[in-house]
């Protein structure tokens, strides 16, 4: 592997990290979204941990292989 292979993967590496990040950012702010109009009870800090909880639960059963998936 030579130093351009190298870079190009480097680079591809952070475009991935940087897509989950942004993917799990967009179903995060959903999830909040629909905490906050439900007037769930609690504080603002409960409801931003709920959200990334929910938007990461619902990110590993969308990655799951439709083979594991019931």
């Amino acid at each position: 592997m030579n130093d351009e292979d190298i870079a190009r993967a480097e680079r591809l590496a952070a475009e991935s990290r940087q897509i989950h990040r942004d993917r799990r950012e967009r179903i995060a702010t959903a999830a909040l979204q629909g905490l906050l109009a439900a007037d769930r009870i609690g504080s603002i800090s409960d409801c931003v941990e709920d959200a990334v909880a929910f938007a990461d639960a619902l990110i590993a059963e969308l990655d799951k292989p439709k083979e594991d998936k019931p």
